[in-house]
């Protein structure tokens, strides 16, 4: 006769947490792709608060500035014409060092609310003028930045069309409360005017164990309006097939839609609702 043999309560147990083990861990790569979108998103407005900071570092210089140390003196000097209102920055020199502290600040393209501490250390390069940027905690409206990256400043052809192309490195909490870590490289361009600017860029984003290609184009806005239509972000992990983008039409809503098929809507904090 054979006999059935029944596992012993300590294997059934080892089997459930197996299967409950396996099955906590499938969510974490199929998370709901809003979530993606969300983090796409924070990940963005992190990179784009980054980038107005550096603006204002090297705002009111001359990008065929070949003395590091000059162009920390008129950086310094200038903090209360890029940061409003004029008392809100308080601006220290050393070399070619200047270290901001900022209450309650607007900075370039109506950024803002800004608080903490922002230290830049200028050089020049072949490319022209460097703004190397660090700061910790720094708040920026709903966003909190934390900043290691370095700006290369130059002036177009056409004389009037100013480029900032960053080599972004840091980590920041957006303003939908997603903790995200970036590395990559963003050109920011705008005239001197400073209302409006465009952005391109192309960025690994990571949100605990979960990385992502975060690629920006065709992106532009002006100062607190809405981004304008046209621009796009592609957010996407290929290993696991998706692919998400989120397209801008000028209002305070993106859409989004998946590889897999998923789509929707997302506000935006812009305009009114900045």
């Amino acid at each position: 006769m054979t006999h059935l043999v029944l596992p012993s309560r300590a294997t059934r147990a080892s089997i459930v947490g197996l299967l409950l083990a396996a099955t906590a861990c499938g969510p974490a790569e199929s998370e709901d792709e809003s979530v993606d979108v969300e983090q796409a998103l924070d990940a963005f407005d992190v990179s784009q608060n980054e980038a107005a900071l550096v603006i204002a570092s090297i705002a009111r210089l001359d990008p065929k500035n070949t003395n590091p140390d000059l162009a920390a003196v008129k950086a310094a000097a200038t903090a209360g014409l890029v940061f409003r209102p004029m008392d809100c920055v308080t601006s220290t020199r050393k070399d070619n060092t200047v270290k901001y502290l900022l209450s309650g600040c607007i900075g370039p393209f109506k950024t803002g609310k800004l608080d903490g501490k922002l230290d830049v250390v200028f050089s020049v390069g072949a490319s022209g003028l460097h703004a190397l940027a660090s700061a910790r905690d720094l708040r920026a409206s709903r966003a909190i930045l934390d900043i290691d990256s370095e700006g290369f400043f130059s002036l177009d052809p056409d004389g009037q069309t100013r480029r900032l192309v960053v080599e972004a490195s840091g980590a920041g909490q957006g303003p939908r409360g997603h903790r995200v870590e970036r590395a990559g490289d963003y050109t920011v361009t705008w005239n001197a005017t400073e209302k409006c600017a465009t952005f391109e860029g192309d960025f690994e984003t990571r949100v605990g164990a979960r990385v992502f290609r975060t690629a920006v184009s065709d992106f532009a806005r002006c100062a607190g309006e809405c981004p304008a239509a046209g621009g796009e972000i592609v957010h996407e992990k290929k290993d696991l097939g998706i692919s998400i983008r989120i397209t801008f039409d000028g209002s305070a809503v993106a859409s989004w839609s998946s590889s897999r098929g998923k789509s929707g809507t997302i506000p935006l904090f812009c305009g009114a609702e900045a």
